[in-house]
């Protein structure tokens, strides 16, 4: 996953590649209204690292959630949950959704979160 951080405004910005663009909207909104946030989604990625049996864990956010499992992160837009009952495109044509759900696995989201840590001290 690439990233990169930058200060606007005296905020903290977090830009991500294409496909991964929803983690940098979770950190731009989520981690921006909720600093401690970022301590503990690194202790849940401890967690499951360690972990003998299947564990998930969800951090429901007011614009984005992260939802962790032993494989990998996920982060999805609140509202996706409220689209899934419209009605189906026409053939051909879809949904541009990388802004609003993303992927990637734990030792990516760790590397992304301990660089945010790093570039704000």
């Amino acid at each position: 996953m690439d990233f990169q951080f930058t200060f606007h405004l005296g905020n903290v910005i977090a830009k991500c590649s294409m496909e991964h663009e929803a983690m940098a909207y979770w950190l731009n909104t989520e981690v921006r209204s909720n600093p401690d946030l970022v301590f503990q989604v690194l202790e849940k990625i401890n967690q499951l690292s360690t972990a003998l049996s299947a564990q998930e864990y969800q951090f429901i956010g007011t614009e984005y959630s992260l939802y962790l499992n032993e494989d990998e992160a996920m982060v999805k837009a609140n509202h996706l949950a409220i689209e899934d009952n419209e009605q189906p495109l026409e053939q051909d044509f879809y949904y541009y959704d990388a802004e609003s759900i993303a992927f990637c696995g734990l030792n990516d989201l760790e590397h992304f979160l301990q660089s945010y840590l790093q570039f704000i001290r």
